[in-house]
């Protein structure tokens, strides 16, 4: 393993995204541990309700989502901007993350309803200092998230996965909030390749505005 360092990456923020499967959990956390920082995870295991989404996603989505964003609520509560200043905070997900979800799964009635709420709870997260998006295609989400059993995730459906990556595609395809490393995950493998990461955290430290992609030893700016 590469030696952990609490320098070089000067973002304080840093978000890394993806639809289920493309590794973003696996990456925050490497990240993380490279410069000694905190890190932030969702629990989807801990949503009550999105076993039975996955079964019968119509009954489910408004409960699903709202379970979500409460906990996401929760956890970048506990974001202050002293930490901001003193330590890298690194996510596995997007605060803003459910407009990809709501669009998908609920009704117009159901999006007002969910945005009412979220309007409600007043929270105010740091707009990231960089966002890290990671892209792959259907048969490998699938492939990677079957690798996972037993695990809840291993009851979405192709279908309904080839709906999601769609939505994250078009989400991060207008994104411009903060800047942002698409990532071509499919033939890189940070986790468990020394060379991979390093390649790839040589490119996210340079990574200072705009929209940048990562194909593997490739790098683009537009």
């Amino acid at each position: 393993m590469i030696e952990s360092i609490p320098i070089q990456l000067e973002s304080r923020f840093v978000v890394v995204e993806g639809p289920v499967g493309s590794g973003k959990t696996s990456l925050a956390k490497r990240i993380s541990e490279h410069v000694n920082g905190k890190l932030i995870l969702e629990e989807p295991e801990r949503n009550p309700f999105l076993e039975n989404f996955y079964k019968d996603p119509r009954s489910n989505a408004l409960p699903t989502e709202l379970s979500f964003l409460f906990q996401r609520s929760k956890l970048l509560e506990n974001i202050n901007q002293e930490e901001l200043f003193s330590s890298t905070n690194v996510t596995d997900f997007l605060f803003d993350k459910d407009q990809i979800f709501i669009e998908m799964n609920l009704t117009q009635e159901e999006i007002e309803l969910f945005n009412k709420v979220k309007d409600s709870l007043s929270v105010k997260p740091p707009e990231p200092d960089l966002v890290i998006y990671l892209q792959a295609p259907v048969d490998v989400l699938m492939t990677r998230i079957n690798m996972r059993s037993p695990s809840i995730d291993t009851l979405i459906d192709k279908a309904y996965l080839e709906k999601l990556a769609d939505a994250y595609a078009n989400f991060f395809y207008y994104y411009e909030s903060s800047p942002l490393l698409v990532v071509n995950a499919e033939s890189i493998d940070p986790i468990h390749n020394d060379d991979h990461f390093q390649m790839l955290f040589t490119e996210l430290v340079s990574v200072k505005y705009g929209k940048h992609f990562f194909n593997n030893s490739v790098s683009v700016l537009t």
